[in-house]
């Protein structure tokens, strides 16, 4: 009786109180992101059409909520900027990938998810890549709320030996640490491969967590990023791809699913129900790399669908916070909305209220399925915003949606059937630098190309395809066509001015960029020694790692005073001789074909 009694009182004070369960319980929260995988390389997102095999990603969603709508930004950098203020990219001063060696990161001011939910009582640990700055200790994962960060800073890391490249013949160094909020740190060797560090670190956060404090555990993942190093176990699963590039890319998938679905099933087991995990790329897929958006157009870079839409799911094993049982939510969802929708979750939405962001609030919208948001911007970024000079702006407003700008890659790409990219632009130029950058490969391997094949077929070819687009103005509309095939900004005139307007309030009131392309050109000789003692993949002679380079105090709008240099005039300068090679294999490649022909004609003369 006396059960029943408080039980009733308990039930009394909830509602004439109007306290949430979520304020008495909070949820743990561990937040997955993934690195370059696109709309159709999860299986159930493309209705089992995917060529690479994920049947415990496929489960999982099965099992949890599907994000039929679910936007980032077109790049890495601004979707994790997105993530961690709520705020979008452009809002952050960060609108594109930075730079290596560049001093730009989240505005000093801004606040962050990690200390806003520890404000709400939460423990925030990081694992994994961070790519948000590093120059400075206030800059990376510890210095914006997170109480112990291990993994790497930046992008582009070898898998087993963590190395970075600058040519196929200069190493940088490595990447990889611990750091703690008490300021200590360290760096070491990681001989297993990133995607299993990654997880048995995440795996060890949550049995170490006290479970007197709800925890937040954000888990970033390098893969499915190049260099495309799989475990030969998991390429193994892909040996039905006939092109390479995709066969390894499938292959760093693989090891993504049985990776997630470990960090899912240890967090019900370890943290128990009441845990919700999301699972999103940072952006579309980028097709010279392995990754596949289709059907929609193009990917990483752009602001097409492919660039900017991607298959997220989320797992609430507590059945509290969201639908499940495979359910879709098809209405439109930010990544800066998860920051407002956490809050909510855990009781504290009102530590938004005077921070004027740009991410919604969702968690009603999850439980019932309602259209929560109606407009958002996709891109955003002006001539001297960027590094090449070009703008961009992409916004969507119901089913209308506007790109406006340089247009990176306007192609659509699907499943290859031989060992080359399947893309819609039957040029030359395509075919010639892929061919050039397998070339490269097979002399030096993928992981000290991995720079060219960036420089090949990200800037140069997105160049190329910018100059012959030129700036254009184009809106679809996405209902009745969602692979944006048909322009029909010359016949909605009204609707292209609305969008516009809407993109034009944005602009007036956009906080200060850092040209993150500019930077510190002896930035590595701050990396440190580590220990690399006990293992045997990474030698002595590269035993040195990324590290914080400047003071705290430094004034890094200060170009002069830090001595920034132009990284893109330095790729101009390094791009001569990667020309220089390139020709070098035009005239290979000519010399073999006019020996076949003349071999031909001999014997056809015989």
């Amino acid at each position: 009786m006396f059960i029943k009694y408080v039980l009733v009182c308990f039930i009394l004070l909830l509602h004439f109180t109007k306290i949430s369960w979520a304020e008495l319980t909070k949820p743990n929260i561990i937040f997955i992101l993934i690195d370059d995988v696109g709309w159709a390389d999860f299986n159930y997102n493309v209705g089992g059409n995917s060529a690479i095999p994920t049947p415990n990603l496929d489960r999982l969603a099965g099992e949890g909520l599907k994000f039929k709508s679910h936007y980032v930004h077109p790049t890495c950098t601004p979707s994790r900027a997105a993530l961690m203020t709520g705020r979008y990219a452009a809002n952050t001063g960060l609108p594109f990938a930075t730079f290596p060696g560049s001093v730009a990161g989240l505005p000093d001011d801004m606040e962050t998810m990690p200390r806003l939910l520890r404000k709400s009582g939460y423990s925030a640990h990081m694992v994994g890549k961070w790519h948000l700055g590093h120059a400075q200790w206030k800059q990376g994962p510890v210095g914006k709320g997170f109480e112990s960060h291990t993994g790497s800073f930046m992008w582009d890391l070898e898998s087993y030996t963590k190395l970075m490249w600058r040519t196929p013949l200069t190493i940088m160094g490595a990447d990889w640490g611990k750091s703690f909020e008490n300021g200590s740190y360290s760096h070491m060797a990681e001989p297993r491969h990133a995607t299993i560090a990654i997880t048995d670190e995440a795996i060890a956060r949550m049995k170490e967590h006290d479970a007197a404090n709800p925890l937040f555990l954000y888990v970033s993942y390098n893969a499915a990023h190049s260099p495309l190093q799989p475990e030969p176990a998991w390429e193994a699963e892909c040996n039905h791809i006939p092109h390479l590039w995709r066969r390894q890319f499938c292959g760093m998938v693989v090891g993504l699913d049985q990776a997630i679905n470990r960090v899912i099933t240890e967090a019900k087991d370890i943290l128990g129900n009441n845990t919700v995990v999301v699972v999103t790329p940072d952006n579309g897929g980028s097709t010279w790399f392995g990754g596949l958006n289709a059907p929609l157009r193009s990917g990483k870079l752009t602001p097409f669908e492919g660039g900017v839409k991607v298959p997220a799911f989320a797992v609430d094993h507590s059945g509290n916070y969201m639908m499940k049982g495979g359910k879709e939510f098809q209405h439109i969802f930010h990544i800066s909305d998860w920051l407002p929708t956490f809050l909510s979750w855990a009781g504290s939405k009102s530590l938004v209220d005077d921070l004027n962001i740009d991410g919604i609030d969702q968690s009603k919208a999850l439980q019932d399925n309602s259209a929560i948001r109606n407009d958002v911007l996709l891109e955003l970024y002006r001539s001297q915003d960027s590094h090449d000079g070009s703008e961009s702006a992409a916004y969507r407003k119901g089913k209308y949606k506007l790109i406006q700008g340089n247009i990176r890659d306007p192609y659509w790409y699907s499943e290859p059937t031989e060992d080359k990219v399947a893309t819609s632009d039957q040029s030359y130029i395509p075919r010639i630098l892929e061919n050039f950058v397998r070339f490269l490969e097979n002399i030096y391997g993928n992981g000290p190309c991995d720079v060219p094949h960036i420089v090949a077929l990200n800037l140069l070819l997105s160049s190329i395809y910018s100059r012959r687009e030129g700036y254009k103005t184009l809106l679809f509309d996405l209902e009745a066509d969602p692979e944006e095939k048909y322009d029909i900004a010359d016949s909605h005139p009204y609707v292209v001015k609305d969008l516009l307007a809407e993109i034009e309030k944005i602009k007036t009131k956009l906080p200060f960029h850092p040209r993150y392309w500019m930077v510190n050109q002896n930035w590595t000789q701050s990396f440190i020694p580590g220990d690399c003692s006990g293992q045997t993949v990474l030698s002595q002679d590269h035993c040195k790692f990324a590290h914080h380079w400047l003071d705290d105090s430094a004034d890094l709008t200060d170009e002069e005073a830090l001595g920034l240099q132009n990284a893109v005039e330095r790729q101009k300068r390094e791009g001569v001789v990667i020309v220089g090679i390139f020709w070098l294999f035009i005239v290979m490649i000519s010399y073999v074909a006019c020996f076949r022909c003349r071999s031909n004609q001999k014997r056809k003369i015989e």
